[in-house]
């Protein structure tokens, strides 16, 4: 077991959205400095078929949510055309316990998650739940891998929902961290944010002196992709799990 301030002196970035405090206060509570540094924001894409698209909702047997930012862009357009979850009939299946609990938060149920938060897994489990008739409807942002719609063999449309851009603020910050004497551990919670960090910042700057912190087994597999190490990547994957590995590992290795 590691002691109680096993991130003393650590910074830890978080590269990706950050939607509660809940795993910056665990940093705090071991010792650590919580660098908020987000190489990614989403933005909601306003399209001509919102509304065909809403009212045709219940013409499907199943919604696809693999992440909070299409559920935040979902329930925006719910308002917009003035909706609420009395108007759903299709069962939802999602990919991660704070994607439930978002969807919970807008008054609809959750029928099926699968075991690990990936939408690999998903498309394995998912079958045990669905009937290779049931239409299903991934609601997605631009940069979703087509995973979902090629590996089930239900008939699944996309609604590009969301689209995620990149940010330049934050990147000297996080330059000028990596330069420092000080320890930094770095959070990748997703592909995209680890290949917006690689190209703009870790393929000339190394990962040499950098705990690589990986939220789950695909963002491992594209950094190993790169030939970059990943030293943390936690049984179930949220971002105080990492959080909990990375003291675990800090713990050990000090």
């Amino acid at each position: 077991m590691f002691n109680n301030t096993p991130l003393l002196g650590e910074n830890v970035i978080f590269t990706g959205i950050q939607r509660s405090s809940e795993a910056s206060d665990l940093v705090k509570r071991y010792g650590g400095n919580a660098v908020i540094a987000p190489m990614i924001a989403t933005k909601e894409i306003v399209s001509l078929r919102d509304l065909d698209l809403l009212q045709s909702l219940n013409s499907y047997d199943w919604l696809i949510f693999t992440s909070q930012s299409s559920v935040k862009a979902f329930h925006s357009k719910m308002v917009k055309y003035q909706l609420d979850a009395s108007f759903f009939t299709a069962k939802i299946a999602v990919v991660g316990t704070k994607t439930a609990n978002a969807i919970e938060n807008l008054g609809l149920s959750v029928d099926f998650t699968p075991s690990t938060f990936s939408a690999d897994i998903f498309v394995r489990e998912f079958p045990t739940v669905a009937s290779l008739t049931d239409r299903c409807l991934f609601v997605k942002g631009n940069l979703a891998k087509d995973t979902i719609t090629a590996g089930l063999q239900n008939d699944v449309n996309e609604w590009t929902i969301y689209e995620t851009v990149e940010l330049e603020e934050n990147k000297e910050l996080i330059k000028t961290l990596l330069m420092s004497e000080e320890s930094c551990s770095i959070i990748f919670t997703s592909p995209s944010t680890a290949e917006f960090f690689h190209r703009s910042i870790g393929a000339s700057f190394g990962y040499e002196n950098i705990t690589v912190c990986a939220i789950g087994h695909i963002t491992k597999k594209f950094l190993e992709s790169k030939k970059v190490s990943v030293q943390v990547m936690p049984d179930t994957y949220t971002l105080s799990d990492v959080i909990v590995k990375l003291a675990e590992w800090k713990g050990r290795v000090q």
